[in-house]
């Protein structure tokens, strides 16, 4: 027994010598997301995407995804109270405005420009400008969706000759459905214009701001009129199913549109189906430049972040070139460094993401964001253009007259809620349509 004692308290006394010195639990950072909902996208997020940042770093990262209205609620109710016990968040670009005027988010700015000085880590310019708000930098761009124009192969030899193809103007766009109907007799270039499809996107993040420079305050302007008017000649050489059209995929991969305009997960099945047949374009541009509708989503550090050291080195991770990339692959969310573009493995991904790049780096570029600040109306604003539309375009109304007409419920919306105006615009409040 005393021999056995002995043995007992030798083994103990090595395992106690074999612990390090000093050595502590590892840190664990917790991150608050609204993005990564689904199950299988936060297994995802657990298990492939932060299992690298844990091995490599020796923390712990308790991921914890949320909806947007207990999200907030929770980092402003810490903010009032002084302490808090989340280290990053990561959200819409919507949702920082009224974070930033309740005080809870730090700035990020010196974080932001260690990254942007490394030489593998460019961020898109428009993308990090959308995070400056209330003069502080609100959040990292972590990632993005956006809305492309795909077509087929056969479809290119119909461009305007002696024209860039990424370098696309409206005017263009026009010329080529008119080349490929003198030749086939057919309207190749479709729409999602059906109750499912997002055609009401095109119009007020596209057409309008590549027109007009505007959303909303030029709603009604002249030269609103004018983008009108070419609306119903583009309509005239569109796919006379696109009021059907709900995902632009199908139609590509049936061959009955060769062009298509679509957001880039509802056209990421064609490109993953049939790679080679298919090209990724940037959206067009217009006389005030090349609008696009980005949806951003960003990293944040909360004002009172128990670890913002460790949540800024899950930022440079998270930015990394390659992490891009495994987000991209996993999710479909598109990277937000120019850098990623050229890690993107062969295949459809690879076409799409380097639209997307070209797209958001273009030098006339001008990023639109969603409407925020409406509430309980928000689910009035697209079906407002998609009106507007079906009034002009299909039943050839009057341009200036239902320009008007509308423009005084667009105006009273506004006035009602005092949401600011959507970027392009000025962030005045309450914004107004002139």
């Amino acid at each position: 027994m005393k021999l056995w004692r002995i043995a007992t308290l030798l083994a103990v006394t090595i395992l106690a010598a074999s612990a390090p010195l000093g050595s502590a639990p590892a840190v664990e950072i917790t991150w608050s997301s609204t993005q990564l909902n689904p199950v299988n996208e936060q297994e995802w997020a657990r298990n492939t995407m932060l299992r690298p940042f844990e091995e490599e770093s020796g923390m712990r990262v308790r991921f914890v995804s949320d909806l947007a209205g207990p999200f907030i609620d929770r980092l402003v109710a810490e903010a009032r109270a002084g302490r808090g016990s989340v280290d990053i968040i990561g959200t819409l670009h919507g949702d920082y405005p009224l974070l930033v005027a309740e005080g809870a988010v730090q700035d990020v700015a010196a974080i932001l420009r260690q990254l942007d000085g490394r030489p593998d880590r460019t961020f898109v310019p428009d993308l990090v400008r959308a995070g400056q708000i209330g003069g502080i930098q609100s959040f990292v761009p972590w990632m993005q969706a956006t809305y492309l124009i795909a077509a087929h192969k056969q479809a290119m030899r119909y461009f305007p000759a002696g024209r860039d193809p990424m370098r696309m103007t409206y005017d263009d766009l026009l010329q080529w459905g008119e080349n490929i109907r003198s030749a086939t007799g057919q309207r190749r270039i479709g729409f999602p214009a059906s109750p499912t499809g997002l055609y009401g996107r095109f119009l007020h993040g596209y057409a309008y701001p590549s027109f007009t420079g505007s959303q909303v305050k030029k709603f009604k302007s002249p030269e609103a009129v004018s983008m009108w008017r070419y609306l119903r000649r583009l309509w005239g050489v569109s796919h006379p199913s696109s009021f059907t059209y709900g995902f632009m995929n199908e139609p590509l991969l049936r061959g009955e549109v060769w062009v298509a305009w679509d957001h880039v997960a509802r056209l990421l099945p064609a490109f993953r189906e049939r790679p080679d047949d298919f090209v990724a374009l940037p959206s067009p541009a217009g006389p005030r430049g090349r609008s696009f509708l980005s949806v951003i989503v960003g990293l944040g550090i909360p004002k009172n972040s128990p670890n913002p050291e460790a949540a800024a080195r899950l930022i440079e991770y998270l930015t990394r070139p390659r992490t891009q990339v495994l987000t991209l692959q996993g999710v479909g969310f598109f990277p937000v460094v120019r850098e990623a573009a050229g890690v993107v493995p062969t295949g459809g991904l690879k076409v799409m993401a380097e639209g997307v790049t070209a797209q958001a780096t273009a030098t006339d570029a001008r990023t639109a964001l969603l409407p925020i600040g409406l509430g309980a109306r928000t689910g009035e604003f697209v079906p407002l253009y998609l009106e507007t539309f079906t009034l002009i375009a299909i039943q050839g109304r009057n341009i200036e007259q239902v320009l008007n007409d509308q423009a005084r419920k667009l105006e009273e919306m506004y006035r009602t809620t005092n949401a600011p105006c959507p970027p392009p615009d000025s962030a005045e409040r309450p914004c107004r349509p002139d």
